[in-house]
């Protein structure tokens, strides 16, 4: 539901992502290893405007409560959705970021961020693979997600981008 209110959206929302990597119990809920969340949070032109946003936030694999966009992205994002949304301890997770737009060519050469040409509803996205305080616990230390078989950082990526790959079907 969220990616679907991202791609109607995409100068105003982009996403956070984080993927639970043991089983969490949150105040909101419990959740399995291996699930990939989304999140929107507001870009600076949506954030002037005074709407209600449809998004949600899960509190098991099958219920959902409303929760407002995160206010913006200044704050790390895969943090804030954690800690103030889920309400889980942010230590059980990793987490990106999502943009509509790819990156600009320059910046599209960094390790720590990719395009992907086109998700399965035929349109691009951005991924920005680092977290300030995600992902240094599974990766060695390291904010970003690598992008080599270092602490299997080439195979998240490749289950986070299956996932958008599934997630982006509904978008349709």
């Amino acid at each position: 539901m969220n990616f679907r209110l991202f791609r109607q959206n995409p100068t105003d929302l982009g996403l956070a992502g984080v993927v639970s990597m043991t089983f969490v119990r949150g105040n909101q809920g419990s959740y399995s290893a291996g699930n990939l969340f989304l999140f929107p949070w507001l870009k600076a032109k949506a954030r002037a405007r005074k709407i209600v946003w449809p998004s949600v936030a899960p509190t098991d694999a099958t219920q959902f409560f409303q929760a407002s966009p995160m206010p913006n992205n200044y704050l790390p994002v895969g943090d804030y959705f954690c800690q103030f949304v889920l309400k889980a301890p942010v230590s059980n997770f990793i987490g990106f970021e999502l943009d509509a737009a790819p990156f600009e060519q320059g910046r599209a050469k960094l390790p720590w961020v990719t395009n992907v040409n086109k998700l399965a509803d035929g349109k691009p996205v951005g991924i920005n693979w680092t977290s300030s305080n995600l992902n240094r616990p599974w990766f060695a230390g390291n904010s970003c997600i690598p992008n080599t078989d270092t602490c299997n950082g080439l195979a998240w990526r490749t289950v986070i981008v299956d996932g958008l790959n599934q997630a982006s079907v509904g978008a349709c």
